[in-house]
């Protein structure tokens, strides 16, 4: 699916991270990107239309009903713990 938005994949590797933490620039490292470089530029790849579309339609095949939403992960990592 990445092809079709033609990311590469330090910019696959973002979205992905960006779809389960939240935080662009936490995200950024973790696809590869240095810190400095992440911080800087976080906001602008998550602004980039390429990856805004492949964040929403991931999001979209995610949310299904036999997958458990982050809340209730949270709440059972809360009970676990």
């Amino acid at each position: 699916m990445a092809r079709k938005y033609n990311l590469n994949p330090k910019q696959k590797k973002f979205a992905d991270e960006y779809i389960l933490t939240a935080d662009a620039g936490q995200s950024m490292i973790a696809a590869g990107y240095t810190p400095h470089y992440a911080a800087q530029n976080a906001s602008r790849l998550l602004g980039s239309p390429k990856v805004r579309a492949y964040i929403k339609e991931r999001q979209l095949q995610l949310d299904k009903p036999t997958i458990a939403k982050q809340e209730e992960v949270l709440e059972y990592l809360t009970a676990v713990m």
